[in-house]
């Protein structure tokens, strides 16, 4: 019986072990430093491919991959950029399925169950509806070997009464796929909504994606009211020495830290004409105006040197658990007068839209999109230590919800159109809000972006050398999109990101376009006057940045510093909503995904004349399609006898039998390939003879075992040669009459 066995083949091993560490990557790459990651994937994937070297064929060097995830979370740890222990741990898993894959079949067995854990595992902790495509691709394959293994077996068994075929391993699969989705299907929604355990085992706390995001995560989240401060989605009454001392701090007060305190300049004192007590007077009121968010300062001093410990949770104001990358907007300016930023617009409206999806009461901004399911993401914000009755949201955010809480005076919307929560001093500290936004297309800032008088008139006396490299900039452009992305471009890549820059006594705009140096709000306030220059309405915007190495992996959340405070650009669509964008080098930019049609219609400009010559190629080739077919086919059966010398039989009928179906006369389904060839070659005497002892000896290799027929070459070339494309034409023709 031993020498029956051969060593299976360990494809399908392997692409199933890859599969269970794709699964794994899908949940690592979008959180983690993505440089370490990738020489992290590449370095297990180097000591996999030693064992298919030769030199290397008999070594131990594979052995070392599943050791590879430690390796680098020790390497991540000492740089600051932390490596979750859970997603090691899978990893180091994956990378042992991989090596036990490329060993014998009793490793191979333990490999196939190894990656079905892991590939099973990941994708259902994984917040990603896709997800579920790898396991389904997990189980074609692994049905696809389990099928191919039972019939080598049957080979084995009976090698001289079985020939294996193809065709059961592709139809198995197709059927085990499509039963795994009509059964899906037919379950689905049907055994009611999860239930937290009585006994204790695995709890849960039940929800959806619209009554409570993080209702997945297990204990401590969702209905779980647990006292938690270092999880976002946690929440409930604490006595902690850390909230003993009120330690919040305004929004002024960070970016006084962070950018430096508002100033008045000496050039602005002259201009006002007040004397020295009223110029005390007026900073006064100054520093309390904006403290109080009413207006922002353009002219600051640069910040004094503190120590702030960063890394440490409890110094977050409040903490994200959502995309990171991305700016919560606390306010809003929409006028500037050289120096301040202040707001004029009216949206305030403290009678929003009550919804209910799933049980959980929204209350949506009246002039948003009413919420849906496919278009909206859920995020949650847990308030820390924010001295502020505002809330921290995303870009076109148009709902918010706390869970349990269904009061619409809890929330309202300001004049500047951020969310609020009115009547009170202050967000309560560990109050978690979860917030619903929508995503934009790139599509739609293409069709609705365009030329608003109001920003004409929002023009006020700015430094000459802004508005000259505005019209610089956008001057080869056309369209108010483009003309925005060319401001951003040369604002990011010309200019240097520098919070602690002195200005002087120089207009703060004028020495940031002058020196190409300044902080943050500087770049924002360019990319807003830049945005007016071309015809656009334009405001500041003025909060927080999640940076994207905040974020704390095991908790599932971002910590959001003082120190992240930041400025940005709002433009505005002619709908009325506004978008963002990021001038600010260092800063991720906001996505947005252009459609498939946009995609090809921007190729197609950018590459209009390589279109029209490759549509002239196309047309060329269809119109001698024959000639290269035929060329092709005269081409692959000598290359193909070379390679399988013993089918050239078999070559030659293949080609005939193309060559025919091109020709308009196939051989009929069932129809032996004698009375075929025959017939078609009966109106030529010379080619029904040559056609004649071609099949003669076809069937002596088939049917006598004799593979090397004397003359079958000389044959097989004479047949090939005599019966192209154009002469099957004109036997088909002749034969049809």
């Amino acid at each position: 019986m031993a020498t029956w066995q051969l060593e299976r083949k360990p494809t399908e091993a392997i692409l199933l072990a890859v599969l269970s560490i794709v699964a794994v990557a899908a949940l690592r790459f979008p959180v983690e430093m993505q440089t370490l990651f990738i020489a992290e994937m590449f370095a297990i994937a180097g000591l996999v491919a030693t064992k298919f070297i030769k030199t290397f064929k008999y070594s131990y060097i594979s052995l070392a991959a599943p050791v590879t995830p430690i390796v680098f979370a020790i390497i991540a740890r000492t740089i600051g950029r932390p490596i979750a222990f859970e997603m090691t741990v899978l990893t180091t898993f994956g990378a042992a399925a991989l090596v036990m894959a490329l060993g014998c079949n009793r490793t191979r067995a333990m490999s196939l169950v190894a990656s079905g854990f892991l590939t099973l595992f990941a994708v259902t902790i994984s917040d990603n509806t896709s997800a579920v495509l790898l396991a389904i691709t997990w189980m074609a394959v692994c049905i696809w070997h389990l099928v191919a293994n039972h019939w080598e077996q049957v080979e084995l068994c009976s090698a001289d009464q079985v020939r294996r075929g193809s065709s059961v391993r592709p139809v198995s699969v197709f059927v085990a796929i499509a039963v795994c989705i009509v059964s899906g299907w037919v379950v689905q929604d049907r055994f009611g909504e999860s239930k937290r355990f009585e006994f204790g085992f695995m709890p849960t706390s039940g929800g959806s994606l619209w009554s409570d995001p993080a209702a997945r995560g297990g204990v401590g989240t969702g209905d779980a009211a647990i006292a938690a401060r270092d999880h976002a989605e946690s929440f409930g009454a604490v006595e902690s020495d850390l909230f003993l001392e009120s330690t919040e701090s305004t929004l002024f007060d960070m970016f006084s830290d962070s950018i430096g305190e508002p100033q008045k300049k000496t050039k602005w004192e002259r201009r006002q004409g007040l004397t020295a007590d009223r110029v005390l007077e007026a900073h006064q009121k100054t520093a309390k105006s904006e403290k109080g968010g009413s207006s922002f300062s353009t002219d600051r001093m640069p910040p004094k040197k503190h120590l702030h410990l960063n890394d440490s949770a409890e110094n977050a104001v409040v903490q994200w658990a959502g995309p990171t990358g991305i700016r919560l907007a606390m306010n809003r300016y929409d006028t500037f007068n050289g120096v301040q930023w202040t707001n004029e617009a009216e949206h305030r409206n403290e009678k929003l839209i009550r919804q209910e999806l799933d049980g959980a009461v929204w209350y949506c901004d009246p002039a948003a999109r009413p919420l849906a399911k496919l278009s909206t993401q859920v995020n949650l914000l847990k308030v820390l230590r924010l001295d502020s009755t505002r809330l921290p949201v995303p870009m076109m955010t148009s709902a918010v919800h706390i869970k349990d809480v269904d009061r619409p005076d809890f929330f309202a919307i300001e004049d500047d159109g951020s969310f609020f929560m009115p009547g009170r001093d202050k967000v309560p500290q560990l109050t978690v809000v979860n917030i619903a936004s929508v995503n934009i297309m790139e599509d739609e800032l293409w069709k609705k972006l365009t030329r608003d008088t109001l920003s004409e008139r929002m023009k006020q006396d700015r430094p000459e050398l802004l508005t000259s490299s505005a019209m610089q900039w956008t001057a080869d452009l056309d369209h108010p999109y483009e003309k925005l992305q060319a401001i951003v471009s040369h604002l990011r890549t010309e200019f240097t990101f520098d919070r602690e820059v002195a200005l002087g006594d120089e207009n703060s705009l004028a020495a940031f376009m002058r020196t190409r140096r300044g902080g943050d709000h500087l770049f924002a306030t360019t990319a807003a006057l830049m945005a007016r220059e071309i015809g656009l309405q334009s405001r500041l915007v003025t909060g927080f940045y999640v940076r994207p190495s905040a974020i704390d992996v095991a908790a599932g959340h971002t910590n959001i510093l003082p120190a992240d405070v930041h400025v940005w650009t709002e433009i505005r669509l002619n709908d009325g909503r506004w978008f963002e964008i990021e001038p600010t080098p260092g800063y991720r930019e906001p996505i947005y995904t252009p459609s498939t049609w946009l995609v090809a219609k921007q190729f197609a400009a950018a590459n209009w004349p390589q279109a029209i010559g490759m549509t002239v190629i196309a047309g060329l080739l269809f119109l001698t399609r024959l000639f290269w077919i035929e060329l092709g086919l005269t081409l692959f059966y000598p290359i193909g006898s070379l390679v399988w010398p013993r089918g050239r039989l078999t070559l030659a009928m293949h080609v005939l039998q193309t060559r025919a179906k091109v020709a308009g006369c196939p051989r009929q389904a069932g129809r032996p390939q004698r009375d075929w060839l025959l017939a078609l070659t009966a109106t030529q005497e010379s080619l029904r003879e040559t056609a004649g002892r071609f099949c003669d000896a076809a069937d002596r290799a088939a049917f006598a075992g004799n593979h090397d027929v004397p003359h079958d070459h000389n044959l097989s070339k004479e047949l090939l040669m005599n019966l192209k494309i154009r002469i099957l034409r004109q036997l088909a023709t002749e034969t049809s009459r």
